[in-house]
């Protein structure tokens, strides 16, 4: 299985790395790595990770956690790769990534 981020994922990573940098040294860094490794989990077992709360139990999405800082990997499981539609932050708007679906 392969995974695949859309452009606005890619857009909040980079966004949130310039501002964490800004934060304190290496700090975006750090939360690169965390980024990194949440995404290797979900490549290994991504049925594991339960669904997005905040919505209807029919939407497709789930959620995984940065284990250090609070920020949330919000992808869709698809037959023949992971999507990864947003990397959101955990206390801003929720579901602002909802019209991103292809």
């Amino acid at each position: 299985m392969k995974l695949r981020l859309l452009a606005e994922a890619e857009a909040e990573i980079e966004s949130a790395r310039r501002y964490l940098n800004r934060q304190a040294h290496e700090l975006g860094t750090r939360f690169l790595d965390d980024l990194d490794l949440t995404l290797l989990d979900i490549l290994e077992r991504p049925a594991s990770f339960s669904k997005v709360e905040t919505l209807p139990d029919d939407e497709p999405y789930q959620r995984a956690l940065l284990s250090t800082f609070r920020y949330a990997v919000i992808f869709e499981l698809l037959a023949d790769e992971i999507l990864v539609v947003a990397v959101a932050h955990t206390s801003r708007r929720p579901n602002y990534w909802l019209n991103r679906r292809e």
